[in-house]
């Protein structure tokens, strides 16, 4: 959710009344036939009553070939064969779409969408599973200041950024690597008509490609975190349609020389939520919601966009933490003690978590707030009782919580510049956030939260296969090897 306020609404309709959206290149539309069996689509690209593009299917379903009507026969006389082509030949095109999860694109590849690219894979975002976080992994570029564009900065004792600092960029220092991204002005917008958003990145970006310029073309769509907002999975069904569409143009007009790569930030609850009610509880048990900390009941709260994790400092968050562990809506909740982090759930389960290089400890003190004994029986620790990141991370994949040690501690230390001293993790009926901005949106769908379907996302390519499940911050190193060079492209 990258939007934070209803009063943007109004700015950014300005731009959609001025200039319009425009319409959607739209190649193809439909296809015209299904020549030769189920292993070939084709197309009428000239509206000349028959077919003159052709997508030819191997025998496990992959998209690997791609054929052109030369003769005006209605039949491919000209075959492009898409795996034979180095990459090195080839422009890359990058499109991120914001906020979907790895189980709707798995399910639309395996119904025979999107059958270009190879299998898609896993990737786990870090927590909380937020856009900035994980591109600033993708990227393995700088951290951000904060997990989102507004944070509480502890030294300073204030709270720093808002929307000035979302209209500048200011918390996305990895957009340098993009070569399409709308204007700021219109995320707003893309959470109250998405699909107008939406037609018009497709539109842009397709027009920026087309005008080269660069081995690689980076384009970020935020109007797809709106679809996935407004009309949960089946409208992120709708817009992985749209943007299959628009990648069979780009083979159609390039004569297949290009690789082309999807990919998103995060996943998604797919859950209609409503906001959480942590102000009038936390009232309650004595604490006073404030800009910055003198006493020592005083919480900061960072309210910004609507999504399933909250963010809050205080001088005492082990006291925090244990009340807001009872609070309507929230799942589990972490704090920092010392160099370690300790997590709570509802039911009274207590855990800590403490690092050691790449190994994590799970010592419980009560309960079994991550559902993790049975799982870590079956690993080995070291003597000293740390589990190896990688062999948790394997083991959880499938987890409520994906990879939830190594996860949890780096959100509390070293993932931002800022990070806070307590961490609520809602359940996905609940979202925490802006209550003005809350009123101006349905929320259908969104993220934030350690669970696994706001934490799984997904990469795939036409250039090859990627291991199956990744780390948003392997991501870099994955698309490294695929390309035979670094990765991203600088620009």
């Amino acid at each position: 959710m990258r939007c934070p306020y209803a009063r943007w609404f109004l700015l950014s309709l300005l731009p959609l009344a001025l200039c319009g959206c425009g319409q959607v290149l739209s190649f193809p539309a439909q296809p015209v036939a299904a020549a030769a069996g189920p292993s070939v689509r084709a197309y009428d690209t000239q509206g000349a009553g028959r077919a003159d593009f052709f997508l030819f299917a191997d025998t496990d379903g992959r998209i690997s070939r791609i054929g052109f009507d030369r003769s005006g026969r209605g039949s491919a006389d000209d075959i492009v064969d898409l795996d034979a082509i180095p990459f090195q030949r080839c422009r890359h095109l990058v499109i991120i779409l914001d906020g979907f999860g790895y189980d709707v694109v798995k399910a639309y590849y395996d119904a025979g969408g999107l059958r270009m690219f190879h299998a898609p894979s896993r990737v786990i975002a870090p927590y909380p599973t937020l856009t900035d976080t994980s591109l600033e992994d993708v990227f393995n570029y700088i951290p951000c200041a904060g997990y989102e564009a507004q944070y509480f900065d502890r030294q300073a004792n204030q709270v720093v950024g808002g929307a000035g600092s979302y209209l500048t960029g200011a918390d996305e220092p990895y957009a340098r690597f993009f070569r399409y991204r709308a204007s700021i002005l219109w995320d707003a917008i893309s959470y109250v008509q998405p699909w107008a958003v939406f037609r018009k990145e497709i539109n842009d970006a397709l027009k920026g490609f087309e005008r080269g310029g660069c081995q690689e073309f980076i384009a970020y769509f935020v109007s797809s975190a709106g679809v996935g907002t407004q009309d949960g999975a089946v409208g992120q069904k709708r817009c992985l349609e749209r943007t299959e569409r628009m990648i069979n143009q780009v083979l159609w007009r390039t004569h297949g020389m290009v690789k082309i790569t999807l990919t998103a930030d995060h996943g998604h609850s797919y859950t209609p939520s409503t906001l959480a009610p942590m102000a009038k509880y936390l009232e309650k048990k004595g604490w006073r919601l404030r800009d910055h900390l003198n006493g020592e009941r005083d919480v900061v709260w960072i309210r910004f966009g609507l999504v399933t994790y909250a963010s809050l400092d205080t001088r005492r968050p082990a006291a925090l933490a244990a009340d807001l562990a009872g609070c309507p809506g929230v799942d589990l909740v972490s704090f920092t003690d010392g160099a370690a982090v300790t997590v709570l759930d509802s039911a009274g389960g207590r855990a800590t978590i403490r690092r050691k290089g790449d190994a994590y400890s799970y010592e419980l003190a009560a309960g079994d707030p991550l559902t993790l004994r049975p799982i870590l029986s079956a690993l080995k620790a070291d003597a000293e009782g740390y589990y190896d990141a990688n062999a948790v991370f394997t083991a959880t994949a499938d987890h409520e919580y994906p990879a939830p040690l190594e996860r949890l501690w780096r959100g509390h230390f070293g993932l931002v510049q800022h990070p806070t001293s307590v961490l609520a993790s809602l359940k996905d009926n609940y979202y925490s956030g802006s209550s003005s901005f809350a009123g101006a949106v349905h929320v259908a769908s969104t993220h934030g939260s350690l669970n696994r379907k706001n934490s799984t996302t997904f990469i795939m390519s036409t250039a090859g296969e990627l291991p199956p499940l990744l780390r948003s911050g392997e991501v870099h190193t994955a698309m490294s090897k695929l390309v035979g060079g670094p990765w991203p492209m600088e620009r």
